[in-house]
């Protein structure tokens, strides 16, 4: 059998590319080792009731100030998805202090300032700087027009050599423009969905991102699986195809250059061998190096990448819908360590491992405050929850089944007695839940040190995340969270859509061929009065 592109991995990463190369005519075969799509992207049924597994909120700015924009408009996946927007940006409690900042840029910057008026100089700075990022960001090459190209090496290329020489870590770039120091913990409140360390995160993903929170977050309705089934159809609706339950052995690797795979199908237990031009892997690199080629292609410069930190997660089941019971309670509550307003900014720089990890900030989503569709049935009055915070494989691994079982159940008590402050007898309202940790990340998703993001976004285009194409094998790229951009469902679906188009054209041919036709046009344009006149003069 023979395929233009096989997708090792059906993480978002993998299923966008997918996607986007099935919908521009190739042949594609994507092998994904779980019986469902979607990796993190997914949902899972208990009680009846579909339990979210990762998205809490997704980041979904205006055209032009948020790359995956184009992506969803080339896909058309608004005819497949329906986006639900969240009632405010976020909530954050700390003791008897609460702030509730509401949705779209220019209301949170009011209500921070608000709060904060000797800091409207240092809030105007952050959110213009912030902007500037997203809008010099916002589109990639491929997707610009020929207006868009011709401008770039005036308007955008200045900013983004700038960004490159002139990199900072989140932390150091708060201190340099706001001095209050709960105003930049606040700026922080959600920085486990990034990195767990302001003074290592790079200020261009913070900036990014966090932009597009405020602009415009979203939830998928009827969960994240929603999103990763659409992108599959789209897969096979083009010709493509999607096989589950399957796990790739080999890449074929002939004379350095990719040729296809051998995978096992564990329903019928056989080994088939499929060949390709292109193989694109959406899964650890290091796991591809370890087991599916030989120790003479293995790219040792990625022991130089350092991994990023990883997540518990209690799933809960609610046994009717809190916003019935709480008025006038947030989407996502970030509840954070006792004091924490109370404490210098710099002590963050310290990063959350070196915090015990029931004292560390958490986030409680409630998705019964919006229309979720998570419920299965119609007339279900229960509710999903989560608590969410940051962790580390070291604090879960190598430990006895009864400790283990034990250390997970004491987490989530002692979770719910930090959120029963300010939510009273939650736990009366609790039906039934359960505890993931980065163990049951890396037993499901693969990655060695169980983190979701892949590798630390310490910088941004400099070394620090495993390049597109592999520096080993030929013909063979990456893709998700440790491919570039970076981890979060927004990383996934961008690096999906740039390894995509990098097996249609990669990206240093399109960027050499559109300039070279932009420089034709403005030697016409300079040299009109010169041809022009003696065009005329032919007439």
């Amino acid at each position: 059998m023979k395929y233009d592109v096989i997708i090792i991995g059906g993480g978002l990463g993998g299923l966008t590319a997918g996607a986007v190369l099935s919908k521009k005519g190739k042949k594609v075969l994507l092998i994904e080792q779980h019986f469902m799509t979607g990796g993190a992207a997914t949902v899972f049924k208990r009680k009846d009731i579909n339990i979210e597994v990762g998205l809490h909120e997704m980041d979904y700015g205006q055209h032009g100030y948020d790359a995956k924009r184009d992506l969803f408009d080339f896909l058309e996946l608004e005819k497949k998805v329906e986006f639900i927007s969240l009632p405010e940006t976020w909530e954050i409690v700390d003791n008897n202090e609460k702030y509730i900042v509401p949705e779209g840029i220019e209301e949170a910057k009011k209500y921070l300032i608000s709060k904060f008026p000797h800091e409207e100089k240092g809030i105007n700075k952050y959110f213009k700087k912030m902007k500037n990022i997203a809008y010099t960001m916002g589109t990639i090459p491929y997707d610009m027009n020929f207006f868009q190209f011709l401008a770039y090496p005036f308007v955008k290329l200045p900013r983004l050599i700038k960004y490159y020489f002139d990199q900072k870590s989140t932390g150091e770039m708060l201190d340099e423009i706001i001095k209050d120091d709960k105003l930049k913990r606040l700026l922080n409140a959600n920085l486990v969905y990034y990195h767990d360390n302001p003074y290592e995160f790079c200020w261009h993903y913070h900036a990014l991102a966090q932009y597009n929170y405020y602009n415009g977050a979203k939830y998928i309705k009827g969960g994240s699986y929603s999103l990763s089934t659409a992108l599959a159809e789209i897969i096979t609706e083009n010709g493509g195809t999607v096989e589950t339950m399957c796990t790739v052995e080999k890449v074929i690797v002939e004379n350095g250059t990719a040729k296809g795979v051998i995978y096992k199908n564990k329903r019928t237990k056989e080994d088939i061998t499929v060949n390709s031009e292109y193989v694109i892997a959406n899964c650890s690199p290091n796991l591809l190096y370890d087991t599916m080629v030989d120790e003479k292609y293995k790219d040792k410069s990625l022991d130089e990448f350092k991994e990023s930190s990883s997540l518990y997660t209690v799933y809960i089941i609610f046994n009717q819908k809190l916003k019935d019971v709480y008025k006038n309670h947030a989407y996502s509550t970030f509840i954070c360590e006792d004091n924490q307003f109370k404490k210098p900014f710099s002590q963050m720089g310290k990063g959350l491992k070196n915090i015990n990890i029931e004292d560390r900030g958490f986030v409680f989503v409630d998705y019964g405050v919006i229309d979720s569709g998570l419920n299965i049935k119609a007339d279900d009055k229960r509710s999903v929850g989560v608590f969410c915070g940051a962790s580390y494989l070291d604090e879960w691994d190598n430990m006895p089944k009864e400790a283990y079982l034990a250390k997970k159940a004491k987490l989530a008590e002692d979770l719910f007695k930090k959120a029963e402050k300010y939510f009273p007898n939650l736990k009366d309202y609790v039906e039934y839940f359960e505890v993931s940790t980065p163990k049951t990340i890396k037993r499901y998703m693969k990655t060695p040190l169980g983190n979701a993001y892949g590798y630390a976004n310490n910088t941004y285009l400099r070394k620090g995340r495993v390049p597109r194409f592999s520096s080993t094998i030929k013909n063979l790229l990456f893709t998700g969270a440790y491919s570039f951009p970076g981890g979060g469902f927004t990383g996934a679906l961008i690096s999906g859509y740039f390894a995509a188009n990098n097996v249609i054209e990669p990206q240093w041919k399109h960027i050499i061929r559109r300039t070279v036709l932009s420089t034709a046009v403005l030697i016409l344009l300079f040299t009109s009065p010169i041809w022009l006149k003696g065009l005329f003069n032919l007439f």
